[in-house]
This record gives structure tokens, C-alpha cells and sequence, in this order.
């Protein structure tokens, strides 16, 4: 709608609201502030300001490493996604090796969760293997 810099301001507002019940209450308010990240990341790449975005993914992924570790049911899903999402803000700043390790991961957690349910995880692993095609075409 032409209106990115206020869609960032109001993610960036979230993303502070959120650490901040985070550092009181992790065990609720961890998973929304990862997602929170994870869309901060999305808004910055798409204002041009692709280092910080990467640096919001990274923190994402860290999160989403935590949380998978105690309840992988609940949060290997996302981790999956937000290293798909990695791999590609890597690649899109020039390095595509780190890009390529980001979504092997990701294929390997998509191949796990395809295992129990093909129809709502096969796509994205469908989609993360094209991407590591692509990334394995560019890698020295």
C-alpha cells in the first residue's frame, strides 16, 4: 500500500514491546518476539536496510534454536522457516556459502517434518530444496 515506513515503525514498536515482556517472561513471550524479529527482518529488507534485517534473522534463528530444543513440535516449524529466511538474506548479501548451510539445515528440518506430514510440510521443503539448488550453483 506504499506505506512501508510506517508498517516498519509499527514492527519495530512490537519488536521493543515484545523483548521487553520477553525479559520478564520468556516461556510466553519468547516464541511472539522471534516471529516479531522475523518480521522486522522482512520490513527492513524490503526498505533496503539489508544488514540490519540480517541481523534480525540471525537473532530469529537464535531464538527459534532455543525454543525447538525444549518443544520441537511446537517450534521446529518456525526454526525451519526462519532458516529458509536466512539463507536467503545471506545469499542476497554476497554470502552464499553461509546462505547454503542455512537452508541445508532447513531442508533437513522440512525432511523431518514432511516425514509425519507430507501435505503441510512437503511445499516448503519443496521450496527450500530449490533454493539450496540455486545456492549450491552459486557456492565456490
Amino acid at each position: 500500500m506504499g506505506r512501508g515506513a510506517e508498517g516498519l515503525a509499527a514492527i519495530e514498536e512490537a519488536v521493543a514491546i515484545r523483548r521487553t515482556l520477553a525479559e520478564t517472561n520468556p516461556d510466553a513471550h519468547l516464541p511472539k518476539l522471534a516471529m516479531s524479529l522475523n518480521n522486522l527482518s522482512i520490513r527492513l529488507g524490503e526498505v533496503g536496510r539489508a544488514a540490519e534485517g540480517l541481523a534480525a534473522i540471525e537473532e530469529t534463528v537464535g531464538h527459534y534454536r532455543t525454543l525447538a530444543e525444549t518443544n520441537p513440535d511446537a517450534h521446529l516449524p518456525k526454526l525451519a522457516m526462519s532458516l529458509y529466511n536466512l539463507s536467503i538474506d545471506l545469499s542476497g548479501v554476497g554470502r552464499g556459502a553461509e546462505g547454503l548451510a542455512a537452508i541445508e539445515e532447513a531442508v533437513g528440518h522440512y525432511r523431518t517434518l514432511a516425514e509425519t506430514n507430507s501435505d503441510l510440510f512437503g511445499p516448503s521443503l519443496q521450496q527450500a530444496l530449490e533454493v539450496a539448488a540455486g545456492l549450491k550453483g552459486l557456492a565456490p
